[in-house]
Parts: structure tokens; sequence; C-alpha cells
């Protein structure tokens, strides 16, 4: 039985799809895509809610396991295949305890600073209104501070978490390219971050993910 993934394109859903191209899953065979249109709110619909209680994407079925929330997914996933792929979670008890620290750190620290300031430059041109420029400012001034702490870590390291890629990378990856597309200045002056940044969108994963997010936004047209 096919693996299910419920959601459309954004940057929950690329986390999971991320993960499932670097731990080498044959998505097209192994994954069956469903689209759930936030236009046309089905995420709020009766049917969705059954799978995921707060009608948010995405939402995962691997037989009778359902799975909410993109991060939990994506490490189930990575533990699920763990012998195949790109080694995400870590050799030794150290190597995890460290790649789980920047897990949190992403989602605590960096997503938290980015993404109301992400939020209101894509609903300002979706409504084709001018940019709260008092949040764009405060989300700048959060992330430069936490961009800042970034910078000295990747001044030691490849990666976020050490010399390889990991989990911890793909889950600010959706992220990242989001910024470079949307405000790219914060990156500016911290030339290990912008180092990083590139690496993590041009695996070739990545670019997977944005080929399969492509499909599902004709889909959602």
């Amino acid at each position: 039985m096919a693996m299910k993934l419920y959601g459309t394109v954004t940057p929950n859903v690329q986390r999971v799809i991320l993960t499932l191209f670097e731990a080498q899953v044959d998505v097209d065979k192994d994954v069956k895509l469903v689209l759930v249109s936030l236009s046309a709110k089905e995420q709020k619909q009766e049917a969705f809610l059954a799978k995921q209680p707060f009608g948010v994407v995405p939402c995962f079925e691997d037989g009778d396991l359902i799975l909410i929330e993109s991060r939990a997914i994506s490490r189930y996933i990575a533990e699920k295949y763990q012998d195949q792929g790109v080694p995400l979670l870590g050799k030794t008890s150290e190597e995890r305890a460290i790649i789980n620290q920047w897990c949190e750190v992403e989602g605590q620290n960096f997503t938290a600073a980015a993404l109301p300031m992400l939020r209101e430059i894509f609903r300002a041109a979706n409504e084709k209104r001018p940019v709260d420029e008092q949040i764009v400012a405060a989300g700048e001034s959060k992330l430069g501070q936490v961009l800042d702490i970034y910078e000295a870590q990747l001044s030691k390291y490849k990666y976020i978490a050490g010399d390889d890629y990991t989990l911890a990378d793909i889950f600010h990856a959706p992220m990242i390219n989001s910024l470079l597309r949307l405000k790219k200045e914060v990156f500016t002056g911290r030339k290990h971050v912008i180092a990083w940044a590139k690496d993590l969108i041009s695996r070739p994963a990545f670019q997977k993910t944005i080929e399969t997010n492509q499909k599902w936004a004709k889909e959602e047209l």
C-alpha cells in the first residue's frame, strides 16, 4: 500500500517531500500525493479534519498510521529509511543530540523569526497592498540575531549540525528557499550562511522537491 501525503505548495509540505527524496524513496511509485486546495478551504472540510483535526497541511498516512506536523513526519521517514539514502539522523548518541538540538533551534528561533515577516510579504502581494514595514523590520531584526549565531556555527562546520548534511538542514531548507526569493538581503554580509543556503537549495533532492511542488501548483490552478 502506497504512503499518502496530503498537502499543497507550502514550506511545511516541502519539508516532508524533501525528506522522502533524500531518503531515496521512489515518490512516484511509493507515495500518493493528494492535493488539498487551500484556496478552496479543503483543509477545513470534514473529511480532512478527520485526519488532521487542526485543519492544516501536511498530513501523512502509512498504512494505519496517520501523522501530522511536518517535522514529526520527516523524522518518521528518516528513521524508517535510515538504511538507505543520505544518513540524516547521526551515528552516535552525541551526533543525534546535536542534530536534535539544531532541529529545535530551527523551529523555535529561525522559523519563528522568519515566518511572520514572510507571511506579511506574501499576503501583501496577494492582497495588492503595501507591506506592513513594522512587521518586516521586526522580523529582520529577530532573524538577524539568529543568523549571526548561524554564521559563527557555519564558520566551523559545512552544515548547521556539523560537517554532514542532516535532518536539521532539511528542516531549514524550505524556509531558506522562501527567504532567498522574498527577502534575500537578510543574508547580506554573512558569507558562511550564504554558502550554506546555496548548498541546501542546489541539492538534487531539493530540486526534485521544487519540481513536485510545481506539478501541485498546476493542479491548484
